[in-house]
């Protein structure tokens, strides 16, 4: 059975979609899948079913989705006993291989790109993990708190998708990715790194006023709204732009470098918290510019 979690939540079993019932029904395997092998206890669930105020029959509620969960688990598993629903005291576990569920395929995917060194193997295992997705987690089941529950998830979708640019920039692919680049930066224009990805991959394609023209909006916006400029090494990234830098030029080597140079703190504090933190690692072939001053 293939549990899907990275968008809608679905269950797949020999290429038929199976009915998992109402949409708290599907919250309850969703909390119980992303948590799979793990001890949820029935008062954790109470919480992200009724964020509010739960009803006075909320844990039988609850006890009465699972029963059913159980049914409809039953009748659609292949091999007894792969895929279960077991109480242990006031908790639910669900005993599965975890990589029937995309979130923890999507993960296994991203530590073993990370294990690799050629970077054409890196970017095709992330690509394959960013694939997975088809829109945010638990899409038709989200609240206030699952929004929570999911937040290191969308983190580390972000994170992958920053390692497979890097990749991709490394291969000489700046030109194939700068559309969904741009359309990533839209959707998270605090985000650092993937502004300098985008700056770098414009100037590779030879576009740098529109490289510039990034950088500007980019420092405007931080301005405006927080008091802060961008990190020092979105302003040298600037500056190497402005001046044409041979160090911006792609390396043709297909290897993964040495680890780049961490982000420095910013010399002041935001008034209030960004929607997205700045981030830590800068893009590939930036780490060169830094070398040559």
């Amino acid at each position: 059975m293939d549990f899907r979690l990275l968008g809608a939540v679905e269950a797949w079993t020999r290429g038929r979609q199976v009915d998992l019932g109402p949409r708290q029904q599907r919250l309850v395997l969703a909390v119980l899948a992303l948590k799979a092998n793990q001890l949820v206890p029935v008062d954790r669930l109470v919480d992200l079913m009724w964020p509010d105020t739960p009803p006075r029959t909320a844990r039988h509620a609850v006890h009465v989705r699972v029963s059913r969960l159980r049914a409809v688990l039953a009748r659609a598993r292949t091999d007894r006993g792969a895929v279960e629903i077991v109480t242990h005291g006031q908790t639910y576990v669900l005993r599965a291989n975890p990589m029937c569920v995309d979130a923890h395929r999507f993960r296994a995917l991203v530590a073993g790109a990370r294990a690799e060194f050629d970077d054409v193997a890196k970017a095709t295992l992330l690509r394959r993990a960013l694939d997975m997705w088809h829109g945010p987690p638990l899409a038709d089941v989200a609240t206030p708190l699952t929004d929570q529950l999911c937040r290191g998830l969308e983190e580390a979708r972000l994170a992958a998708l920053e390692e497979w640019l890097d990749a991709e920039l490394r291969l000489g692919r700046h030109g194939a990715v700068i559309a969904e680049l741009t359309d990533w930066a839209v959707q998270h224009p605090y985000r650092q790194r993937l502004l300098a990805q985008l700056m770098l991959a414009l100037y590779r394609a030879g576009r740098a006023p529109d490289a510039l023209d990034v950088y500007r909006l980019a420092r405007g916006r931080l301005v405006d709204e927080f008091g802060l400029d961008p990190q020092p090494e979105l302003q040298e990234l600037e500056k190497a732009i402005l001046c044409a830098d041979p160090a911006l030029q792609l390396v043709p080597t297909g290897r993964q470098p040495g680890p780049p140079p961490r982000f420095t703190a910013p010399r002041r504090q935001p008034r209030r918290r960004p929607r997205d933190h700045p981030i830590d690692d800068p893009p590939a072939g930036y780490a060169a510019v830094r070398r040559t001053r």
